[in-house]
């Protein structure tokens, strides 16, 4: 089990556990907003008495992250059976590190407390009650959680501490930034996907993101990826954008540029990873990183 403070309201816990009987177990959670992913195993859990049920290895049906809105303090219950393994990364943020980042318009003549109830509007419209949506997250955000679980940095250090909280709020970023599409928007437009749409550009995105994995392989072209999903090129571009706020080929660029990145962590050559990332020129590879990480790839290798 690891905790770990980044920031005055903004930690992380992870848990890797075999559970060795079978009990139950009870105790009060603070009120904030949490994101919970499991990695394997299986999650079954409740709090405020609503049931929280994450599979890291399921069906379509079934969902392995969750987004938990708690306005105030609630019951966390947890059944123990023996046997159950379970390994999961949880990100909280507390209500106060929400308002003083901007997430709430705050009228400073009230007091702090959770803003909904204090008469403040989320940005994020949540609820003023407890709230759990099921969340997809990418195969990105998986290896940010894998990353955030099994890191061997120094906390006391400071360049570590600042390396895992920038994972977190990475983290953070697409969890909520899945929010806007319960909400019907994306970057401050409306979106007019219906479920089965939106069900559908989840689809296109976690084949993307396997496509990414196999950098050997041609990924395919949009119109072989609207034929397959069953949209024209337009729809499929548009769906896409509004959904996720980018288009096909930039959320291609991107994450093959933050698996690079964790690739030169890892101790991969610059080469290496401007191949992983689709780069034929490693100074063309090393401009785009630059302008999206602000570092280049040779300071990464460079503090290995």
């Amino acid at each position: 089990m690891r905790m770990m403070q980044l920031q005055p309201g903004l930690s992380i816990h992870g848990t890797e556990v075999m559970d060795l009987h079978s009990m139950r177990s009870r105790v009060n959670i603070k009120a904030g907003l949490r994101i919970v992913i499991a990695l394997s195993g299986e999650i079954d859990v409740r709090i405020g008495g609503q049931r929280i049920h994450l599979h890291a290895e399921g069906t379509s049906s079934q969902i392995n992250a969750a987004i938990i809105n708690m306005p105030e303090d609630a019951l966390f219950e947890r059944r123990w059976q023996r046997g159950k393994w379970e390994r999961k990364l949880a990100l909280y943020v507390s209500p106060d590190w929400l308002l003083n980042n901007g997430w709430f318009n705050d009228d400073p003549r009230l007091s702090v407390a959770w803003p909904a109830k204090a008469g403040r509007v989320s940005r994020l419209s949540l609820p003023d009650t407890l709230c759990i949506l099921p969340w997809a997250p990418s195969s990105h955000a998986l290896a940010l959680a894998e990353q955030l679980l099994c890191h061997q940095d120094d906390p006391e250090d400071d360049l570590s501490r600042l390396r895992l909280t920038s994972r977190a709020l990475e983290l953070l970023y697409e969890a909520l930034a899945s929010l806007r599409i319960h909400e019907g928007k994306t970057a401050g437009t409306k979106s007019s996907l219906r479920q089965r749409d939106q069900d559908r550009m989840l689809k296109l995105r976690n084949f993307i993101d396997a496509e990414i994995q196999q950098p050997s392989v041609q990924p395919m072209q949009i119109e072989e990826l609207g034929k397959r999903f069953g949209l024209s090129v337009s729809g499929l571009q548009r769906q896409f954008r509004s959904a996720f706020g980018t288009s096909i080929s930039e959320y291609r660029r991107l994450m093959r540029l933050h698996q690079a990145h964790t690739a030169l962590e890892q101790g991969m050559s610059i080469s290496q990873a401007a191949y992983l990332a689709g780069y034929t020129s490693t100074s063309n590879f090393a401009t785009a990183f630059r302008r999206q990480f602000g570092i280049s790839p040779k300071c990464i290798s460079l503090r290995l």
